[in-house]
């Protein structure tokens, strides 16, 4: 198997190479035993790679965290364009590194055990997603008028509001004349 990053070859022996893909869903059953479920949307697809590298091609390992540690403008990760034969079968064509990499000493062998996570970037549903058209909100009403709207304090215009009922009319004309915006 090969694992191509921007056509540069990730060396090591043993490469293996895990996919997955994570579908995010949420539980609608409250404090019930109902079994729904809410799609909540395909999250990136990751790469697990395994290698091995033998401790005399340790500039293997040094080629690997550089490309780990590259940078694009504005201190982002480098996006990488992928190849290899699990990412092609699961879509992915740009990845990032992610999760870190771990390098430890095998117990019989005289090699590192490498472990990485490549994140796929700019994926097909991510692109769908941002084509397509947001909701729309509509602006929320209720009757009446907001606060601040009913003009310069106008009796009249209380009293004969036919939303109000007539307690809450009698509680009008009093607010008002406790506040002093009518005369008695």
């Amino acid at each position: 198997m090969t694992l191509l990053l921007d056509g540069q070859k990730v060396q090591g022996k043993n490469l293996k190479v895990t996919a997955n893909l994570r579908i995010e869903s949420g539980d609608m059953s409250g404090q019930t035993s109902n079994t729904d479920k809410a799609h909540k949307g395909f999250k990136p697809k990751t790469l697990a790679v395994s290698l091995m590298i033998p401790f005399v091609d340790k500039t293997q390992l040094t080629d690997l965290l550089r490309m780990a540690e590259a940078t694009a403008g504005g201190g982002q990760l480098h996006l990488y364009r992928i190849v290899n034969d699990t990412a092609e079968t699961f879509g992915v064509r740009q990845v990032e590194f992610s999760d870190g990499v771990s390098a430890r000493e095998a117990d019989t062998l005289k090699a590192w055990l490498v472990q990485f996570t490549l994140s796929e970037r700019e994926s097909n549903p991510e692109k769908v997603e941002g084509r397509r058209a947001g909701n729309k909100v509509d602006a929320q009403g209720a009757p009446g008028s907001a606060v601040g709207e009913g003009g310069a304090g106008n009796s009249d215009e209380t009293s004969d509001n036919p939303a109000l009922s007539g307690f809450e009319k009698v509680l009008g004309r009093v607010d008002k004349w406790l506040g002093g915006s009518e005369q008695t």
